[in-house]
């Protein structure tokens, strides 16, 4: 049942409810995109490593994956956290505004890794600097989601 009580939904719109319920699925939506996305940028650099440009055809379909994920998981987080530009509870809303953006960061991703293919040198430079910057900006954000919903540092404890 996890934390919605039975009597918590009663006398709200069907509206209300939909929200609701739409916002509970944005924990069980985010962990795909991290994993397709952190994946890539590993696939990207096994391909480096190996010098062998085929697999930078995985990452790619790896990243599309992941970016239609992410942009599914921000459009559930805004549900799950409401629609408010800015939040009372500061690490909610840099979560709010981080994953946002990583979603709009990884859609720019997926369009430099096709163009990349057409534009050599610049692209592929920003397209490097993009890459590891948004799974470090994705392993942030993992982190300030799970200090919201577990207590801040203390879901760090040993």
């Amino acid at each position: 049942m996890g934390h919605m009580h039975d009597g918590s939904l009663v006398g709200k719109t069907f509206s209300q409810r939909l929200f609701n319920w739409l916002g509970r699925l944005h924990v069980m939506v985010i962990h795909f995109p991290i994993a397709m996305i952190i994946g890539a940028f590993g696939i990207e650099l096994f391909g480096l490593w190996r010098r062998n440009a085929r697999y930078q055809h995985v990452a790619r379909i790896m990243l599309v994956v992941g970016t239609l994920g992410a942009i599914v998981a921000a459009s559930l987080g805004w549900f799950a956290g409401g629609f408010y530009l800015a939040d009372r509870n500061p690490v909610l809303m840099t979560h709010r505004w981080l994953g946002t953006s990583i979603a709009a960061f990884a859609s720019l991703l997926v369009y430099l890794a096709f163009a990349r293919r057409r534009r050599q040198r610049k692209d592929r430079a920003v397209y490097w600097l993009l890459l590891p910057g948004l799974t470090v900006a994705i392993s942030i954000q993992g982190w300030l989601g799970g200090s919201f919903m577990h207590g801040g540092l203390r879901h760090l404890a040993f």
